[in-house]
């Protein structure tokens, strides 16, 4: 099951290659990276989310969930 998260996360990877502006291809990796155990990096993908989507709930909502794994505090993200 991992393999095809894996080769997915590629594809999506290459996908940000050509428009790495793409919001929905971004929470697709951030999501991937989270069920792959990759808190540190999902985090660093909802982070440039936020940042050019202040209002999008779902990268919002992946921070936290990134936060509480590495346990990071809200002001880190800054």
């Amino acid at each position: 099951m991992n393999e095809s998260r894996i080769d997915r996360l590629r594809e999506l990877q290459k996908l940000l290659a050509v428009c790495p502006t793409d919001v929905f291809v971004r929470c697709d990796v951030a999501l991937l990276l989270e069920e792959l155990g990759q808190h540190e990096e999902a985090l660093s993908n909802w982070k440039t989310v936020v940042a050019s989507d202040p209002n999008n709930l779902n990268a919002r909502e992946g921070m936290t969930r990134c936060r509480n794994r590495t346990r990071r505090t809200p002001e880190s993200h800054i």
